[in-house]
């Protein structure tokens, strides 16, 4: 199940990586110990508010969650229950470009805190590529409900950086058994 689940991820990310952009954000710091985790995969989780400047999580995921079900379109990593109301809500990076700039949702305006790419399991705010330092989602070493999810310089060995997309949740691959 694991080896199927990550090949589609990898197909999906393959596919997406140049034309889908996502959120990225990613941290130094490696989750301590070489061992497994035990439980429940854990997803990004926007909360039950629907507000501006709600903040972004992580929670065991649950695919009848709706605080848990994005779509990716032109950029945008949209909040799916919002989609056809008058407040389409998506992922937001704020106007912070630094280490630790937390994640949060905000009405869907189509600008640079708004627009991400999705490569190689990454999630990289897209004005950050062509700098010297991308940033990129990062869910920090803990793993656990309730754990923030912010930017970080993007490091494709940061564990803490590495999700996978699947029937539209977007999940912590380290998590997944």
């Amino acid at each position: 199940m694991l080896a199927r689940r990550l090949l589609t991820a990898a197909v999906i990310s393959a596919a997406m990586g140049a034309v889908t952009p996502l959120p990225a954000v990613a941290s130094t710091h490696e989750p301590p110990g070489g061992t497994a985790l035990v439980g429940a995969p854990l997803c990004v989780d926007v909360s039950s508010n629907r507000g501006n400047g709600t903040l972004i999580y992580q929670w065991q995921c649950d695919g009848n969650n709706t605080n848990q079900k994005f779509v990716i379109e032109d950029g945008l990593i949209k909040v799916q229950d919002t989609i056809g109301k008058s407040q389409v809500m998506c992922l937001d990076s704020s106007n912070g470009r630094t280490n630790g700039t937390r994640v949060y949702q905000w009405q869907c305006v189509g600008n640079a805190n708004q627009l991400w790419v999705v490569q190689r399991g990454l999630i990289i705010l897209k004005s950050t590529l062509n700098s010297g330092t991308r940033l990129c989602l990062d869910v920090t070493n803990g793993r656990g409900n309730g754990t923030q999810v912010y930017l970080w310089q993007c490091d494709f060995n940061n564990t803490n950086q590495k999700f996978v997309i699947e029937d539209g949740q977007i999940v912590i691959k380290d998590t997944l058994s």
